[in-house]
């Protein structure tokens, strides 16, 4: 009698333990969430046009606000080559790097994006590896090169998470202040 009682009593205490701790598993897509249903729908397109570019940026620029950089590098290296070699999408892929705390893989990335957006600005035209890049503006190669600087301090610094590092910020202030003021030189001149 004494063991039907408490194997009644362990029963009810799993119960109560297993009904207190449940908790609903949080997914990515959400088929209630709106903002899940546009993701879904958002992913389905870019697996639907793998080539086209403005869809991929758009899905890595959607994982990484979500906070799943994994994600959005497995999205730029699964475009075609045609479509990586965009000095944006390259950016995103520096930026998911970053943020999966893979400094060094972030840095080398984001010097190659900035050296393919030099590339679009007519810098090394005649280089076989700049046919076919797409332009970018002068705020958007101010951008990359202030990216680059700040993880070049990062590595300089040995920081290994940037996510949690507090020198990340004063290394983001430190290459935008230098930014700022490369630019006002050019105002000057």
């Amino acid at each position: 009698m004494e063991i039907r009682v408490s194997v009644v009593l362990l029963v009810v205490l799993v119960v109560t333990g297993s009904a207190l701790s449940a908790s609903e598993p949080r997914s990515l897509v959400d088929p209630v969430d709106p903002d899940s249903v546009a993701l879904a729908q958002l992913e389905d397109a870019a697996s639907a046009s793998r080539g086209n570019l403005a869809l991929t940026q758009r899905l890595a620029a959607t994982y990484l606000k979500l906070g799943h950089p994994g994600l959005a590098i497995s999205a730029v290296r699964a475009a075609p080559a045609e479509v990586g070699r965009d000095p944006m999408l390259t950016h995103r892929l520096a930026q998911a790097y970053e943020a999966s705390g893979r400094v060094l893989d972030a840095l080398g990335t984001a010097e190659l994006a900035l050296a393919r957006c030099e590339c679009a600005a007519g810098a090394r035209a005649e280089d076989a590896e700049c046919r076919g890049t797409r332009s970018c503006s002068p705020s958007t190669m101010a951008a990359f090169e202030m990216h680059a600087e700040a993880l070049a301090m990062l590595v300089r610094w040995g920081v290994t998470d940037p996510r949690h590092d507090t020198r990340t910020a004063l290394a983001y202030r430190l290459a935008g202040r230098t930014a700022r003021i490369a630019s006002l030189g050019l105002i000057a001149d």
